[in-house]
């Protein structure tokens, strides 16, 4: 998983390349990495670990350009390359389905892999970059892309002349935005709000865009079939604040509370998300009953997310340490607790094990999303179909296992109602239809 961000404008635009990508944070904090053009070359510097720290306001005021890319991902990125048409750093967001086959494929054609010292260590960004950068231009680089690769593709891209961008089959997000003399480009639109970019649009499924200080420009429409959206962007991935293809997504989440509310109804005390992923679903489940909204966890504000992490020995960890919990407003409580999905069942039940030995007399669950029945083919965290808790036992047994007095799950019809689309356009290869 990746968040990628790009940026022209008439003017240095390193606070906007900065604060575009660090408001991407959220998505993961393996890697950060920005990229400028400053007029007379193209610089580039990746760190391991958070934007923030590892590209203090003392390093950002040694730096100046007018254009640049910027991405936080799980692996090292952006890369360079040095193509027929000139100098590339790009960036990606999604997965290659068929990653050995390319890469295989490339070795044989004599590609070489510059800092790898074996073929398992070359990441997804360095095959799509040299996927991209043997062709005559970028536009013809994609076209190569996306007729080789299966997975799906969000994509940024530098050079001396501007920033190209283009978006695959439609799981990974892609928006555009401007303000006076600058034009942006963002996995989410949460990083236009506190740098003053208006949404222009999306970038549609299939779209090459570039963006120069002359404005934003189509360069080609592929026609890429089916167009599928990334369903699990509004309810986890996609910061609240972000309007993902037209969709706001905290309004998203709180239909699906609100949906989940009406089709069952519970008599608890309270309800409480666990922070932050079932916030807005739990709000809008609770505004829907009329039960009080409280929070019997409280996330720990130096914390990183659970879900991101490539390894599930550091996802538990993480899990186990970023909640508090509140006694006094837990003991002799029924408690409805309200999250956006189940896949292992390992941090739920910790939970709700965690809220019965502070004195809940119920813990009933509320989920997001249908039961993962198989590991996302388009991104990383899940590992294999077998961790998923819904596939390797029944519902009853799932409840019981995690001690639950009840357990219920939003449905696809639920998910089609509160994002507004129908499921046909709506990636739902990971849950049980």
């Amino acid at each position: 998983m990746s968040g990628i961000f790009g940026v022209v404008s008439g003017k240095d635009c390193i606070r906007d390349l900065f604060l575009g990508t660090f408001y991407l944070q959220h998505r993961t904090q393996d890697y950060c990495g920005i990229a400028f053009n400053d007029n007379k070359a193209l610089e580039c510097y990746t760190h391991k670990g958070l934007l923030r720290q590892q590209f203090p306001k003392e390093a950002l005021r040694e730096m100046e350009g007018v254009m640049g890319i910027g991405s936080v991902s799980s692996e090292r990125q952006p890369v360079s390359e040095l193509s027929k048409s000139g100098a590339i750093i790009l960036a990606f967001d999604g997965n290659i389905i068929n990653y050995p086959e390319l890469k295989d494929q490339l070795l044989r054609e004599g590609a070489s892999f510059s800092g790898y010292k074996s073929p398992e260590e070359v990441s997804d960004t360095a095959l799509i970059s040299k996927l991209v950068a043997r062709e005559t231009d970028f536009v013809s680089g994609i076209k190569k892309l996306a007729g080789m690769m299966k997975g799906d593709f969000a994509i940024v891209a530098l050079t001396r002349e501007g920033v190209y961008t283009a978006r695959g089959w439609g799981r990974k997000p892609l928006v555009l935005g401007q303000k006076e003399g600058s034009y942006a480009v963002s996995s989410e639109s949460n990083s236009f709000v506190n740098t003053g970019f208006e949404i222009t649009r999306d970038v549609e499924p299939g779209e090459i865009v570039f963006l120069s200080r002359e404005g934003i420009k189509i360069l080609d429409r592929l026609d890429l079939k089916p167009i599928k959206y990334g369903t699990f962007e509004w309810i986890y991935t996609s910061h609240p604040a972000s309007v993902i293809d037209r969709k706001n997504v905290a309004e998203v989440r709180m239909e699906i509370g609100r949906l989940l509310a009406e089709k069952y109804p519970v008599n608890a005390d309270l309800v409480s998300p666990v922070p932050n992923s079932g916030r807005w679903h739990a709000l809008g489940y609770a505004k829907a009953s009329g039960i009080p909204y409280t929070e019997v966890f409280i996330r720990y504000d130096y914390s990183d997310r659970s879900y991101t992490p490539q390894e599930q020995t550091t996802r538990d960890e993480e899990a186990r340490t970023k909640l508090i919990t509140i006694k006094q407003i837990i003991n002799g409580k029924r408690i409805i607790l309200v999250d956006d999905s189940i896949v292992r069942g390992t941090q739920t039940l910790n939970k709700v094990e965690r809220l019965k030995q502070l004195g809940a007399k119920e813990v009933h669950a509320m989920i997001a999303c249908p039961p993962l029945m198989a590991a996302c083919k388009y991104g990383k965290s899940t590992k294999k179909d077998e961790d998923c808790i819904a596939r390797r036992m029944p519902f009853e047994q799932i409840r019981d296992k995690l001690k639950l007095e009840s357990l219920n799950y939003a449905t696809i019809e639920i998910l089609e109602k509160a994002i507004g689309y129908p499921r046909e356009i709506l990636c739902l290869d990971c849950w049980a239809t």
